[in-house]
């Protein structure tokens, strides 16, 4: 085999293993990264398996606003990381994660499921849903934020523990839609769209995450007892994540390694016996 089919068939070997591995791994929550605001000893959160990740109440009180939760990169934003997925803002997605809330105590708590530009969730949207003593309030909600300001919440279905948690997001308009399915498919029965939300934002990637909270909208904050909210199954319903160093980075370095064997190769080859 010439060296120039053989740097042809490990390009093409690199190309196919990036690809894969991209789409693939951000579906493993061992890739993702555990985010405390701030950290409290009484939430806690574990990675089951690779499809399944459970953040728990292990007692009380814990402040209102206070959240665990995990999100695909292992920085602020995708700029600040090393190692996770993202999603490039310049072409549509849509991303979906079940999820099922057991409650065994009193206060307030609050899960939800989005996309946004940086952990803090500065400029985001998402779905959530609130409860009081274990029982859900009224309705699941979207909501959103634009520089670190809450945008109107709005409701979507009638709120229940478990349920499918989609969002859609499209490009050309900046328009993210937040919906629910309540029998397990990626259809939801019920979304609301922040038009052009999207154009609000830094046009920065858009990672995924979703979070437990300590909530007293409506009432106290959580105060004891337990709580398990699982989260499992996330994928990807169509569009393509980006690797956080992106997988042109590595195929960049892969090509100059490549290139520095064949220069070897053939300083070898023309070297006088």
């Amino acid at each position: 085999m010439t060296i120039a089919r053989w740097i042809s068939s490990w390009l093409l070997v690199g190309v196919i293993l990036v690809t894969t591995s991209v789409y693939g791994d951000i579906i493993d929550f061992a890739e993702w990264t555990q985010i405390q605001d701030p950290a409290d000893a009484n939430f806690v959160g574990s990675v089951d398996s690779a499809s399944q990740i459970t953040l728990s109440a292990i007692g009380g009180p814990v402040p209102a606003a206070t959240d665990i939760g995990y999100q695909s990169v292992n920085g602020n934003t995708a700029a600040d990381s090393t190692s996770g997925y993202a999603f490039d803002p310049s072409a549509d997605f849509s991303v979906a994660v079940d999820f099922s809330l057991s409650v065994s105590g009193i206060g307030g708590l609050g899960v939800g499921f989005g996309i946004g530009e940086d952990q803090n969730g500065s400029n985001s949207a998402g779905v959530a849903m609130l409860t009081a003593n274990g029982m859900p309030l009224l309705s699941f909600v979207g909501a959103a934020r634009i520089d670190d300001v809450n945008e109107t919440p709005q409701l979507i279905l009638a709120a229940q523990n478990s349920g499918r948690l989609v969002v859609s997001y499209i490009a050309a308009s900046g328009d993210v839609q937040v919906g629910v399915s309540t029998n397990g498919d990626d259809t939801p029965e019920g979304t609301v769209t922040f038009f052009g939300i999207q154009n609000s934002w830094n046009n920065e990637p858009l990672l995924p995450s979703f979070f437990l909270r300590s909530d007293n909208t409506l009432g106290s904050a959580w105060t004891s007892g337990t709580a398990d909210a699982v989260f499992s199954g996330f994928h990807v319903i169509d569009g393509i994540p980006i690797a956080i160093p992106e997988s042109s980075t590595l195929l960049l370095a892969t090509l100059g390694l490549l290139g520095l064997l064949g220069w070897g190769w053939r300083r070898r080859r023309q070297s006088p016996i």
